[in-house]
Parts: C-alpha cells; structure tokens; sequence
C-alpha cells in the first residue's frame, strides 16, 4: 500500500540501514542512551544486530528477567512494544515457568494486555497467537481461579487480583475474536464460566468485574472474527439472490448493546462495498455492452500479472506488476489516475471460475507510461500460478481503501472503552462538559462572530460532544478556526494533546489550514500533499526528520521488511511448484495470508514513525480518509479533541474509527440539509443518514448559524423554508453590485428538449449546453468567476468538450457533489433531466437540489425542464417554481441586456 505521505518509506531498509551504520560509531561516543531505549552496550553487537547477523546464543531459551519485566512496565505502552519487538529474545519462549512466581505471572500478563491494547495492526495477530500459545501460563491462571473462586475465598477481589482478571479476560476476548486462540484457551474460558457458576459469595459475584466477565464469556461463542469480511469472496459475488443488510442503528436502550451497535455499522459498511461490485460482476456474467465497457475504461479484457524478476532486491511496493498488453493512450491515462489504495478484479473468463484481488500500490511514472501498474495481491480464489495467464481486469465500483480500514477499526476495537457510548449509542442527551476542560475555563469575550455563531462556540467549548448545523454561506469553517485559536491559546493549561481536525474533501481541508495557519505554524497536514504554496509546508512529507526516530523503531521497521521479503520468497516457490493440487493450492492461501499480515505490520510501523513527527505539533488536519487509517496514530497521541468539519458527509462508521478511548472532546460542524454520505449502495439507506444527521433527528441538542455571509438576498431566499427555517441575508451581501449585460441576477431558463441516455447509464442534454456557451459569450466573465455545474457527469464532459472546441478552456465545469462546500461569483446550473415520465434521478433528492442552488455569490442561472423536474417531486420543485414565478425570475430565454439590471 503506498500513499503519496508515505513515499519518503520508499528508501527503504537498504538506505536506511546504510545511513545508520554510517553514523554509528558517531553517534555512540556522543550519545548517552536511556536504559530504555539502549540496544546494547557496545556499538560492535548494535550494528550486528541492525545487520540481522544473531548472536551465537540468540537461539537458546533466553529468558526476561523479573527486573527486565519492571522496567518496561515503567515504559509508555509503545516504548514497551518497541524493547520487546527489538530483542532477540523472544518474548513468547519460555518466559513463564511451572514453579514461577505470582509476581513474575502478573508482570507477563500486564505486559501482554498493555501491548494488546495498542490494538496494532499485524503485530496484533502476532501478540494474540504468542499468547494463545501460553499452555504454563494457562494452567497459573485456573490455579489462581481456583483460588479467587473457591467456596471460602474472599468475598473481595485485592488490586492484583483485579488486574490479573482484567488483563487475562481481555487477552482471552481479543485472542477469540481475531481467531487465535486454541483449545487450552477455551479450556481456561469454561474452567472460569464452571467455577464462577459454582461460586457462592454474593459480594465477589456482584463484583462489576466478575459481572462483566462472567457476562461476556457467556456471549464469546457468537463473536466471531470477521477482520477480513470486507475483501470479497468469489461466491458472494456469484450469487444472484443477494440481499441488502440493513442495520438496525436506532439508539440503544441498554448500554451491553455497545458490540451489537458496532456490529450493524460493520455490516453495513461490508454490504455498501460489496452490494454495487456484485451487481457488476453479474452484469460482466451476462456478457451484455463489453465493448462499451471496454470503451469507457470500466473494463480491461487484455491484462495479466507479472512477477518482478528482480523481486529479492526490489521495494515492497515494486513487487508485482499489472501488465496492459499493448495499452492505448487513453488508457496509460487511466492508470496515471488510478488512487493508491484502489482494489482491482482479475479473472480468466467473464464466467468467473476464479477471482484474484489485488491492491493498486505507488507507481513510477516510467512504469506507467509503459502501461505497468504496481498492486500487491491480496487474496485469491479457484486459481493456483497467478502470473503469466490472460486476465479480465477492472476496479471495484467502490473506492477500496476507506472501507478497509474502517471495517479493520470496526473489527477490533472494543466495545469496553468505546469513546462517547453515551450519546452515539446510548442515545443520552445530558451532555457532560469536557473533561480536560477545567470548570473555571472561561471563553474569550472578544471574538469574531455573530450572536448565533457566538451561540455555538460557546457550546463547542462548555459540551464533550457537540453538533452545530451550518447552512449555506454561514461561517463554518470561520467558526472552527476560531475554536481551534482558542484551544490552542489555551493548550497549556487544557493539556489536550493534538488537536485533530477533519474535513471530508482535500478542498475544504486547504481552506480550513489557510486560516487556521494565522494562528499556528504547529500544523501537520496528513493524506493528498496540499500544492498551495501557503500550506505546503505542512505537508507531512515535508517534516521528515531521521534525527525523531528512536533505533529501536528502526530496527523493527528493518525486521518487519526483511520479514516481508522472506514471507514474499516462499510465496513466489509455492507458485513456481504448484500442482493443481487442493493442499498445493490451500497452502498458497496461507502464505498470502501469512504476507498480509506482514504488510499491515509495516502500515503500523508507518503510523509509529508519524507519531514521532507528529506529537510536539499543536493541530493535526487530513480528510476522514486519510484518517480511517490513522486510527492506530491517534490512540497513540492519545488526542483528546476531535473536531468534524463537513459532518453530514461522512458516513457513521467513518466517524466512529476518527475516535479512541482517549477521546474526550468531539465536535461535528456540517449541515444534513446538503449533501448526505457518497454510499456505493444506494438502495440501502443506512450509511446515506450520517451520524450527524442521525442524531439530529432524534432531538438531540444543535446549535444552528443561522445569518449567512456568500449569496445574494434573492438566491438565499430559495432556500427558505423550502430547506431551512430561517437565514438572515448580512448587510455585506446587500451590497453586491449587479452583473452586467443581464436584467436579473437570477433566473431559470425552462425548455422542453429531451436528455439522452449514455452507455455509463449517465445523461447529457446538448440543449443546455448550447444555450450556456451562448450564455457564457454574452457575458464575456473573468473565467476564474465563474462555475458550470450539472448533476451528471456525461453533462460535464460534454460541456468540457464544447469549451474545448471554442478554446474556452480556463471555465471550471464540476458536478454539483465536488461543488459542495465552495462557492462562485457566477454559477451556471445545467440540471439535464427532460422526460415525459419525470424521472429525475438526483435531482428528486432535496439535499443535492439544496447544494445546487447555494454556490452562488453574485448570480445563479439555470436551465432545465420545470414539468419534469415538479412530476419527479412535485413538493420540492412545486416550491422552487413558486417562488422563482413571485419572484419574476423563469422564463423561456435568459434576460439578456446590454445594461446590468436596475
């Protein structure tokens, strides 16, 4: 998996290595190492170990001693995690004995719970299936029930034997639930399920922690591990009586309900993926328009897989290639565009007798230009050797890599700590303040706001969790980066750690940074490198600094890919010597998985490093996806404050992987009234109602802005009440001066030439399009002021090519969804849909109408066919109709004038 934050991974262990070893023997008689992080004690055995070379008794039972155990104990979490990865000594090998003592038994399992709860990918599976092997430390643990369970034992449990309970019940759930454990291990789960059952002191069995542990054991059998439900299988997409899943996300009444809750959004997350990309491999089934597909570089017949020869000295990413065979320009074009991350299909025959998954990773533009994709292949079905052969490619309907991680987070995390259960799932609406916000916190009296944003801010400030609804043009992004000022004028004292701000696009995110950067030089902007001048600098591939990574991260970085390229090795020999057989093929299966595993072990090692450049700065800002793979670097800021920008479009599941147990502060600003979640399964409505919207609707409290700053007082009027209840016009936009050579700075032009339907199922209407190039020479407008926008894509490209043809190329035409949050001076709206039936599509969905209408400062003009838009929804657009007929402003051609209007 690359991302263009990652590329500075791209030196790799080699160079890195070499860099290290170079510096060594300046860096020990100089340095004075913590005991913490010291390899060793002479720099001869440190660089043999970065070297890999082991020692001559590394592969003898090595032991941690007792005061060892101590010592890290003392550690933060990660520096224990990076000690014991960094050893040789292996931490899962005779590290508790029959005849040891309670003491030593209680150090190991607080070590292995604390590793546990960093709940890091790869390394977790590695941890978990150590622990499951701990058959000694299994037998001290049904002694020590026997003890604390016996019928005259104490009716209270001390401190240790509380953090023993604890920590072992834990290692047991999360061992069951990513499917490590063995038979010991359920053997130990019955033996405390009898013996509590048998137990008869009533104050050790009302114990909360002898309840909860009795309760989820009961429970365990039906937790199943479903970590990599969300890769496709190759019978799920065969079936044709595939239904949705919808979740029932309605408030729970019991607080247990917690794994159940997270559960439903994991499932819904797994069907909104999968649902879209079924429905097209049954359309390829058929057979029917390949040509077509082929043609709109939805569909590659002519593909194949190849292994680089060079593959034992090669990068991580550089491993595999997708070959085009004898690949056209448009599409070498195609694969310059496709995103990291990205999930590709391969199979033999549109029959699908077998299936190959394979991730897009970092590829050079050389490579490209050759027609050569870099993917790293994930999981493959009903085919052995998969390189060579003739291959049908296409991507999944649905961006892969969001859904990934999400559905990784949702897999994992635990339902015990899960961050701010009382309102998201409680449903509670007794709102506590912050609790790193001290009481005598008083918020500045001098800010840049109106009363109804002064209203908000001081919500945001006085509420752990809270929503503020923001119309059009009201000063969302202003009111954030004046919260985000004061938390920052106040973060000594607040001691809130990062300030993480998320926003849905990369647009809105660099606006977002443009303000806060009067501010704060402190920032770190994570995800799509920002090319404005002003905000590249934050860039997180600009910050790198080798001098912030301890060697012992360094060393498990080294480790982890040289594991890699060994996993990969004995994959490639599997391959080579495949037989057909069912276990030559299983045993494939395996490796992958093994390798997999690997690979998420170095995306962990890739957070860590973050976390080193990260952690001294004030403000950390990307968009929800790049988050939904940073959760892991969050926890490990231990972040307490979260805040949400463009909230109604982020769907549920992606706000719940944003949070973490150190959560403590949430703010969402968005608007429901405008775009909901872009879902790739529109018949199912559960993940389309974010969790902003969701909570709205079921009464709980929101602060509303409600005096916008962006369109003239006749646009914003559209809006009210068809959309929203009241927005108040500022004395600023009465001021705007008129366009000019048009009597009316608003108006829709209504006709009744007819769509026409494309192969991508979307729709154009050339008559539009003219009428809006005529429109456009009339006006004769400074480009960079004006925006076309249409709901549809085929529209857009459409225009594109007639702007092309005229040599107007510097006009911005985008869709109406890519519009959201931005604004224009002038907007032009090309609204397609012409059709006796009324059918309208999009254009029936009042968010996207709402979003349409609110892009302009100065002039909106639109054109489309009134009757058919009123017979698709006679409410919304019957509304809309009335009002442009009050105000004078539809008619069959625009007003044209030589003069502005009066």
């Amino acid at each position: 998996m690359s991302g263009s934050d990652d590329d500075w991974f791209s030196k790799d262990e080699d160079e890195l290595v070499q860099n290290l070893n170079q510096r060594i023997k300046q860096q020990v008689d100089n340095e004075t190492h913590e005991e913490r992080i010291d390899f060793c004690s002479r720099p001869d055995n440190y660089v043999q170990q970065l070297s890999l070379e082991e020692t001559k008794d590394a592969k003898s039972p090595a032991r941690f001693t007792t005061v060892e155990f101590a010592k890290a104990l003392k550690m933060t979490a990660l520096e224990m995690f990076l000690y014991f990865m960094s050893e040789n000594r292996d931490l899962f090998k005779d590290q508790i004995m029959p005849n040891d003592s309670h003491k030593r038994v209680l150090q190991y399992v607080q070590i292995l719970t604390r590793l546990c709860q960093l709940e890091m990918g790869g390394f977790d599976e590695q941890l978990l299936s150590g622990f499951a092997r701990q058959s000694v430390l299994f037998d001290h643990m049904k002694r020590f029930a026997l003890k604390v369970f016996k019928p005259r034992s104490k009716d209270s449990l001390d401190d240790e034997s509380q953090v023993l309970l604890c920590g072992i019940k834990n290692l047991l759930i999360r061992a069951h639930k990513m499917g490590k454990l063995q038979k010991s291990g359920y053997e130990l789960i019955e033996h405390f399920k009898k013996l509590i059952a048998l137990c008869h002191t009533p104050q050790l069995l009302e114990h909360p922690l002898c309840v909860g542990f009795a309760k989820e054991l009961e429970v365990l059998p039906n937790v199943s591990h479903v970590k990599n439900e969300i890769y496709p299988k190759l019978d799920q997409l065969l079936r044709t009586d595939a239904v949705g899943t919808e979740a029932n996300i309605a408030p729970a009444l019991d607080s247990a309900d917690v794994a159940r809750y997270i559960d439903c959004q994991r499932q819904l997350l797994c069907e909104d993926f999968t649902q879209p990309l079924r429905e097209y491999v049954q359309h390829l089934r058929s057979k029917s328009n390949i040509d077509e597909l082929v043609a709109e570089q939805l569909l590659f017949p002519h593909t194949q897989l190849m292994l680089n020869p060079e593959f034992a000295e090669a990068q991580q990413h550089s491993l595999i290639f997708m070959q085009l065979m004898s690949p056209r320009q448009e599409e070498i074009k195609y694969l310059k565009n496709v995103k990291g991350g990205a999930l590709l299909c391969f199979t033999t025959s549109y029959d699908f007798d077998n299936l190959i998954l394979a991730t897009v990773s970092y590829t050079s533009r050389l490579m490209l230009n050759q027609g050569y994709l870099n993917v790293e292949v994930v999981k493959q079905y009903n085919i052995g050797n998969i390189y060579g052969k003739p291959l049908i490619m296409f991507e999944t309907p649905v961006f892969f890599e969001p859904y990934l991680r999400v559905h990784n987070y949702l897999s994992t995390c635990s339902a015990d700590n899960f961050p701010m259960r009382r309102y998201i799932v409680e449903g509670q609406v007794d709102i506590r303040p912050p609790a790193y916000i001290r009481p005598d916190f008083q918020p500045p009296l001098q800010t840049k706001l109106n009363e109804s944003q002064r209203a908000a801010f001081g919500a945001a400030l006085l509420n752990e969790f809270c929503l503020i609804q923001g119309p059009p043009g009201t000063g969302k992004t202003h009111l954030s980066v004046e919260l985000v000022n004061t938390l920052l004028q106040n973060a000594n004292r607040l001691k809130s750690g990062p300030i993480i701000v998320l926003t849905y696009s990369n647009d809105s995110l660099d606006k977002f940074l443009l303000k806060a950067a009067q501010y704060t030089d402190s920032i770190v902007r994570f995800g799509n490198q920002s090319r404005l001048p002003e905000i590249e600098k934050y860039n997180v591939r600009g910050l790198t600094d080798d001098q912030l990574v301890p060697p012992r991260l360094k060393r498990v970085w080294w480790l982890a890919k040289c594991e890699f390229k060994e996993q990969f090795e004995q994959l490639q020999t599997l391959h080579a010597d495949f037989d057909g057989t069912d276990p030559a093929y299983l045993l494939i299966q395996s490796k992958l998985e093994q390798l997999q595993v690997v690979g998420e072990k170095i995306n962990t090692l890739r957070a860590i490093f973050h976390f080193y450049q990260a952690r001294d700065k004030a403000l950390l800002a990307m968009t929800t996806s790049c988050a939904a793979r940073l959760n892991f670097l969050f926890r490990l800021l231990e972040s307490k404050c979260v805040i949400f920008e463009e909230a109604a479009e982020i769907a549920e599941p992606h706000v719940l992987a944003c949070l973490t147990p150190y959560t403590e502060h949430v703010v969402l600003i968005g608007d429901h009234k405008q775009l909901q979640p872009h879902t790739g399964n529109y018949t199912q409505q559960g993940l389309q109602v974010s969790l902003f919207e969701r909570l709205i609707t079921h009464n709980f409290p929101a602060s509303v802005l409600n005096v916008q700053y962006r369109m003239r007082s006749c646009i914003a009027e559209l809006l009210v009440p068809i959309f929203y209840d009241k927005l108040i016009s500022d004395d600023s936009v009465n001021a705007y001066g008129n366009v000019t050579k048009m009597a009316s700075n608003m108006y829709f032009v209504n006709h009744t030439h007819p769509e026409e339907q494309m192969v991508d199922m979307s729709f154009i209407n050339k008559h539009e399009a003219e009428e809006l190039m005529n429109l456009l020479k009339h006006l004769r407008y400074d480009p960079s002021k004006v925006v076309i926008l249409s709901p549809y894509n085929a529209q857009i490209e459409y225009i594109k090519s007639l702007l092309n043809r005229k040599k107007l190329y510097k006009y911005l035409v985008t869709s109406v969804d890519s519009y959201q949050g931005l604004e224009a001076n002038i907007i032009l709206l090309s609204l397609v849909r012409s059709n006796p039936a009324g059918q309208i599509g999009f254009l029936r969905l009042p968010n996207r109408v709402c979003v349409a209408l609110s892009r302009a400062r100065l002039a909106l003009y639109m054109i489309g066919n009134m009757d058919t838009l009123q017979h698709g929804n006679p409410k919304l657009w019957g509304a809309i109709n009335a009002k442009l007929r009050a105000a004078n402003a539809i008619g069959p051609a625009f007003p044209y004038s030589t003069e502005s209007v009066a």
